[in-house]
């Protein structure tokens, strides 16, 4: 089996607290020093799910957030805050405190202004929200994550149909700047509504797991990507186990595992991410159970994979001695 963990907040975590965690070290003793992942986490996780890597994104994020895409073409429609430089708009950050009112609100005057363009949104939590078209747009994206805290002009919407859709996120911004809902949020302090960010478009049906791929995810927003997974394989039952030991017992016929994790909001959380997740399942990777296992985490902008498998006894047997110590790979150059 090839298993990955999934660490949402791993990589923000303090260099001290992951280097001293010792079910992390005897995990650094196995695998490589960890990469940086340029393409964002959505990237990682099709990645790691056997996907090609142009998958589409966003009818999968909705499917995890209980939405059917049915045969539309769904885009990610994240709202965003933008702030504007002397020589550049710069993605600011996700509005994700939003109210189901204020959602409700804002999603009726998109879907007015773009009644004529077969144009639709939909927000199934007042802070996920997607745009969903009958068309097959040729567009290229840029993932949020990878987007974020950078000029905003290298990362419209491309290819074929970008022109118009750059033309529409104008309209959108435009829409929303002088909105009743923005103007209340700023006289509180909140955060406005200023546009969309468009990204990971596509349509369900082309989308091709490979079979024997198992998705559990935590309960939280920000693991729709891997419920929809688990909901596209059909699984019954995609709830995370309290523990890796049980997830593995769920699913003992699995080529391929996928386990996303509660956010790590603070490095106290780095004891239970241990005892339950990265000790057990480097121990099933010394036993044989696990033949590969990975580690994917994002955090202060910084997306890293580090890759384990299981190597012939005497290399085994070596890694005990090896001094390692577990670390974030530091990000390259642009």
């Amino acid at each position: 089996m090839r298993l990955t963990l999934i660490v949402p907040g791993l990589t923000a975590r303090s260099h001290a607290a992951l280097a001293h965690a010792p079910a992390l070290s005897l995990y650094a003793r196995h695998a490589d020093d960890g990469t940086i992942v340029q393409h964002g986490l959505a990237h990682a996780i099709v990645a790691a799910a056997g996907l090609a890597p142009a998958a589409p994104v966003a009818p999968l994020l909705a499917l995890g957030a209980g939405v059917d895409p049915g045969a539309d073409y769904v885009l990610a429609a994240d709202p965003v805050t933008l702030v504007a430089g002397r020589d550049d708009v710069v993605l600011a950050g996700r509005v994700d405190d939003l109210s189901a009112e204020e959602a409700a609100v804002l999603i009726a005057a998109l879907d007015a202004h773009f009644a004529t363009d077969a144009l639709t949104f939909a927000a199934p939590r007042p802070s996920t929200w997607f745009a969903r078209t009958p068309r097959n747009p040729a567009l290229t994206t840029t993932p949020l994550d990878v987007a974020m805290g950078r000029p905003i002009f290298p990362h419209l919407p491309g290819g074929a149909d970008g022109k118009s859709w750059q033309r529409w996120q104008n309209e959108i911004q435009m829409l929303l700047f002088e909105h009743p809902v923005n103007a209340a949020r700023e006289a509180r302090g909140a955060a406005p509504v200023i546009g969309l960010w468009f990204w990971g478009g596509g349509r369900l049906a082309d989308v091709t797991l490979p079979a024997g791929v198992v998705a559990l995810a935590a309960a939280d927003a920000g693991n729709d990507l891997v419920r929809g997974l688990a909901r596209l394989a059909g699984q019954v039952d995609a709830a995370l186990p309290a523990t890796l030991d049980a997830a593995l017992a769920r699913s003992p016929g699995a080529e391929a595992m996928l386990v996303a994790l509660p956010p790590l909001a603070d490095d106290a959380g780095i004891a239970a991410l241990c005892e339950r997740w990265v000790g057990p399942a480097t121990a099933a990777l010394a036993r044989g159970a696990v033949a590969e296992l990975d580690v994917v985490a994002d955090g202060n902008g910084i997306v890293a994979r580090w890759h384990a498998q299981r190597q012939p006894a005497l290399a085994r047997l070596a890694a005990r001695w090896r001094n390692a110590r577990f670390a974030v790979p530091a990000p390259t150059a642009e």
